[in-house]
């Protein structure tokens, strides 16, 4: 197996050959447009296999994971695995309702470990597309520079995400544009979440708070007639992380009925969020509980990053609790199949008063029920030991 920092890391090879698989993003327009990728050995290996379960909750709000490691592609770019075994890795799904896989490389396509755990346990995987500073102005030059071209990335990212069996994109454009080619951008954001609810049903295209209708470059951190209309052409708006107190409150009374589609940026590193990142990071999540707004947490690796102490398990779980906090008391325990009609050894945490059974059958080709057709049984815990 490859080392966790091999030099083969870097995908200088011909990728028509083969090789060890790997992930690896799409860094040029031109690439984009020709479709290369899809004429790369590594193509057939990146292919998500497990379909997502269910669909994003639509009566509260929501929680979305930005996971920004290292420049991404780390151990996790060896698509059959590394001898790593202390690499970072999350258990912690149920907290999570979308879950992106950010780098700063033009089109990041997330490898096919993230998107088939997320899916097993009902979370959606967006990749990133991302234009940055000068070059990005200069690609979006490019991108831009008619209707047509637009919409033909647009579909090229369509494309991307329904070969590859994840749910769409984060659309971030940090960078200023023409002014005469807003209009394009918006066409951009519209035809890619039009395209892609057609090509796969219930996908996701979120815009970050970045480049205003105006063309500049000014982060809003809250919803506003200068990011709104990005807002009203796609599923969603991630904020920006230095949003203030009383934000969360507007941005909830502009969004009216699609206030759960506002997640506002959390930076777990704490760079300018509310309520300091890190530790305490649930100061943050339970203001916009209680303003009924969806968070986005950005990366989550911060407890991997900076070892916390005394070691990654540890602090993983304990970053857990910490996102437990604001949560509803109902929390999802995971999936336990039995053969039998009993369950045993079955382990909560001391302050836990019940447990929900969800019973679901399944016959012998392993076909489940739809989960709303099973029975919950409820079981008191308080006096058991």
């Amino acid at each position: 197996m490859p080392k966790p920092n091999d030099a083969e890391a870097v995908p200088l090879l011909d990728l028509s050959k083969p090789s060890t698989p790997i992930s690896f993003p799409i860094k040029s327009l031109q690439d984009l447009e020709s479709r290369s990728y899809f004429d790369s050995f590594h193509f057939q290996f990146n292919r998500s296999t497990v379909p997502l379960r269910g669909d994003l909750p639509n009566n509260r709000p929501r929680v979305l994971v930005c996971h920004d490691m290292k420049g991404g592609y780390v151990d996790d770019k060896w698509v059959q695995g590394c001898e790593n075994d202390a690499g970072y890795a999350i258990w912690h799904w149920y907290l999570m309702d979308v879950f992106v896989y950010f780098s700063h490389s033009l089109v990041t396509i997330p490898p096919p470990c993230w998107t088939n755990t997320a899916h097993r346990h009902g979370v959606k995987v967006l990749g990133t597309f991302i234009t940055e500073w000068d070059e990005g102005k200069t690609t979006c030059n490019e991108m831009l520079a008619t209707k047509e071209s637009a919409q033909m990335y647009a579909e090229r990212l369509a494309e991307l995400a329904t070969s590859l069996g994840f749910d769409g994109w984060l659309i971030n454009i940090e960078n200023e544009i023409d002014k005469e080619q807003v209009p394009n951008l918006m066409e951009f954001v519209s035809h890619l979440t039009k395209v892609l609810h057609l090509s796969t049903p219930g996908s996701l295209v979120i815009w970050y708070d970045s480049v205003t209708v105006h063309d500049h470059l000014k982060w809003q951190d809250h919803l506003n007639e200068k990011n709104k209309r990005f807002f009203d052409l796609c599923d969603g708006i991630f904020m920006n992380y230095t949003w203030k107190e009383s934000y969360p409150k507007l941005s909830a009374e502009v969004a009216g009925d699609r206030k759960y589609d506002v997640y506002m940026g959390i930076d777990v590193f704490g760079r300018g969020s509310f309520g300091g990142g890190q530790w305490t990071v649930d100061t943050a999540l339970d203001l916009l509980k209680r303003n009924n707004v969806s968070a986005a947490i950005f990366a989550p690796g911060w407890v991997y990053e900076t070892a916390q102490p005394p070691n990654f398990h540890t602090a993983q779980n304990k970053s857990r609790k910490v996102l437990e906090k604001p949560r509803s008391e109902r929390v999802f325990l995971g999936i336990s199949h039995v053969p039998a009609y009993y369950v045993s050894e079955l382990v909560v945490d001391s302050d836990v008063k019940g447990v929900s059974f969800v019973v679901q059958p399944c016959g012998e080709d392993g076909l489940w029920r739809k989960l709303d057709d099973s029975p919950n049984l409820l079981v008191d815990l308080e006096g058991l030991s």
